[in-house]
């Protein structure tokens, strides 16, 4: 097998992402003929915010989203658009997901994240519903919203965000207290 030089390679090097630390620049492939040439380069994360919404039993709200015949239980939350901040974009996204109105409480740490070869990241926030009830407001993303005990994360499909927001709950590095 020949190695990868002047940015081609075999197609059997279909997966090539060097070994740089999250955060670096990523190698992607894009396929020429029988070769494959490096040809862009991911250096930005993805920027990403969200709410934990907790019930008076101390329970989290998690939304269910169904996406190519998988399904996954994730935070409300989204893209942090330009010119936004990440409080701004989580209370947004809160009211477009959910139909509520919140107030946050107190910002519970940020993390990179990979998911499908692209690198986020996502900034969690601790928040209050002050207005209305959460329902699921676009059905066309989501198809449920639950709360949940913390000690049955791990028995549910949860997207790679949670999986890292989980962890840090597991871990004492993020805490819900108010």
């Amino acid at each position: 097998m020949a190695p990868w030089r002047s940015g081609y390679a075999a197609v059997c090097k279909t997966a090539y992402t060097g070994s740089n630390p999250v955060g670096a620049s990523k190698l992607i492939n894009t396929y020429v003929g029988r070769y494959a040439r490096v040809s862009q380069f991911m250096n930005d994360p993805i920027v990403l915010a969200g709410c934990v919404l907790l019930d008076p039993y101390g329970r989290i709200l998690l939304l269910h989203r169904q996406r190519d015949d998988i399904g996954q239980w994730e935070l409300p939350g989204g893209k942090v658009e330009e010119g936004e901040t990440p409080v701004v974009a989580a209370i947004r996204e809160i009211k477009e997901e959910l139909g509520v109105d919140v107030d946050i409480s107190k910002a519970l740490g940020s993390e990179d994240f990979e998911e499908d070869g692209q690198l986020y990241k996502y900034h969690w926030f601790l928040a209050m519903i002050t207005g209305g009830v959460p329902d699921v407001m676009e059905a066309d993303t989501f198809d449920d919203l639950d709360y949940f005990d913390i000690e049955d994360l791990p028995s549910l499909a949860l997207s790679a965000n949670m999986q890292v927001f989980h962890e840090k709950l597991l871990t004492g590095e993020v805490a819900l207290q108010q």
